[in-house]
């Protein structure tokens, strides 16, 4: 199998056939209003990394660690109501749609289909929802039962997340990363695309290697990234929405081409 920069050089290549695509991450990382406010109202020096596995749509907030305290649930907007039990559906919906038409037209490309943005949307509308709120009805309620509705405070809630929380949703990411890309190579059912994603994980190999090469990038990017973008936000933000749209698209084709050789 190829190694993991060699497979990355042949997705910056593969990327300009989808540069109409880059909207897509660059929209969906503005829609991230939670983190471009705790970006933007912070006074301070900022340094982080971020781990992270290309589950889904990557945008310039898989490489940026916002500044933040305690543990928080970021549903890409602020949680107040009534606004949220509107515009947050709504947003989840969106956010679905996207994802679908984006996958689908990245597979359809490669495997040489003739399926378009908006077929894509109507084909995998459903199962891409599906993925997109099973990750918050997974975090929110141990979130909620670690910090707050008379849980435990402060220093205890980030205990509890970085000894419990952290390690748990790795090894989730780890196993079913590779499913919203089964879901539109093999045209198949979301139970079907995460147990396929399942049986690669488990076998390791290639899959193993990819993964460990992936979050190695992530990990080296995100500290450049979250300096410039956090501690210089008039410059940084701008360019980083467009560069990390851009950096995002290499690595969802990279992963679509990984996933389809190894699959």
């Amino acid at each position: 199998m190829p190694k993991f920069t060699v497979r990355l050089s042949d997705g910056w290549k593969r990327a300009g056939d989808h540069m109409s695509l880059i909207l897509v991450p660059i929209l969906l990382a503005v829609m991230q209003t939670d983190s471009i406010r705790q970006v933007l109202t912070y006074d301070g020096v900022h340094f982080g990394i971020k781990f992270g596995v290309p589950a889904s749509v990557v945008t310039i907030w898989q490489f940026v660690d916002p500044p933040s305290t305690g543990v928080s649930v970021n549903a890409g907007l602020p949680l107040s109501l009534p606004f949220a039990v509107v515009v947050v559906p709504l947003v989840v919906l969106l956010r679905a749609g996207l994802s679908a038409g984006y996958f689908g037209a990245i597979a359809a490309r490669l495997v040489g289909r003739d399926d378009d943005f908006a077929t894509s949307v109507r084909a995998y509308f459903l199962p891409f929802l599906a993925v997109t709120v099973l990750p918050y009805l997974f975090v929110v309620p141990f979130a909620l039962g670690a910090v707050g509705v008379g849980g435990v405070g402060g220093g205890g809630a980030i205990l509890v997340a970085i000894l419990v929380l952290a390690p748990l949703l790795l090894a989730v990411g780890y196993l079913l990363w590779a499913t919203p890309y089964l879901l539109v190579l093999r045209e198949t059912g979301l139970l079907a695309a995460a147990r396929g994603s399942y049986r690669l994980a488990v076998d390791g190999g290639p899959y193993l290697s990819y993964t460990v090469g992936y979050a190695a990038l992530v990990v080296l990017v995100s500290a450049v990234a979250t300096a410039v973008v956090v501690n210089v936000p008039a410059v940084g933000l701008p360019v980083g929405i467009v560069g990390g749209g851009f950096l995002g698209l290499v690595l969802n084709v990279t992963t679509m081409r990984f996933v389809a050789d190894v699959d």
